[in-house]
């Protein structure tokens, strides 16, 4: 890849970051929980634990077992998000936080978090007592996971939320510290985003243009 080549590939590469990470603006009132979809990164558990810390949520539900984000943890994630929470944010009563940590990819997330729900908290199920939710994920899935809970749950009101510190270049070292190539990673969420509607698995989004571009930037180097 010659210099004007990596150029155009990081452009590529951090346009579609800024996409995949796109966050919505907060309502002003408390929602009913913050759900955390669980990986590698546990910093994210402890910016839930600030959501909470403000009085932005009521409650704090973290999701995941052992998958492709879970990397070097060692356990699953939710465990680990739930571990560094108490880390972080040691005022948080435990019966504030409900952990599901048996799924592995994004549609078990969610389903089977709203099976835990309605089966060990019956007065917090999706859709009734929890109406309204900041959701906070990996800045690459974000996207992907709001539209996944349009498809499962369409009555559950969302609002991406991520930390400031989830900028581009912190992912990228975050990844390769971890002997993942975030570029690539990048490149296979677009190719989700593009099929997994015809395969019913999330609501369908059109994908701006620029984005499309940025996709066929970063598979073309990535294969050739």
């Amino acid at each position: 890849m010659n210099p004007d080549q990596a150029l155009e590939f990081r452009a590529a590469a951090e346009c579609a970051h800024c996409y995949l990470s796109e966050v919505d603006a907060l309502p002003l009132a408390s929602v009913d929980a913050v759900i955390g979809f669980g990986m590698f990164d546990v910093a994210l558990a402890s910016f839930c634990g600030e959501l909470y810390a403000q009085s932005r949520v009521r409650r704090i539900i973290f999701t995941g077992g052992i998958g492709a984000g879970t990397a070097d943890l060692g356990r699953p994630e939710a465990d680990a998000w739930c571990e560094q929470l108490a880390r972080s944010h040691p005022a948080i009563p435990s019966e504030r936080v409900i952990l599901e940590n048996r799924s592995t990819n994004t549609a078990e997330n969610i389903a089977f978090t709203t099976r835990y729900l309605s089966e060990h908290h019956p007065d917090l199920t999706f859709g009734h007592s929890v109406k309204t939710a900041l959701i906070v994920a990996s800045p690459s899935r974000l996207r992907r996971v709001k539209l996944t809970l349009e498809k499962m749950q369409p009555t559950l009101r969302v609002f991406r939320c991520l930390p400031t510190f989830a900028q581009f270049v912190r992912e990228y070292a975050l990844y390769e510290s971890k002997g993942l190539n975030y570029p690539a990673h990048l490149a296979g969420e677009l190719e989700r985003l593009t099929t997994y509607p015809a395969r019913g698995w999330i609501t369908p989004e059109p994908m701006p243009e620029a984005i499309m571009d940025a996709y066929r930037t970063l598979s073309r180097a990535l294969t050739s």
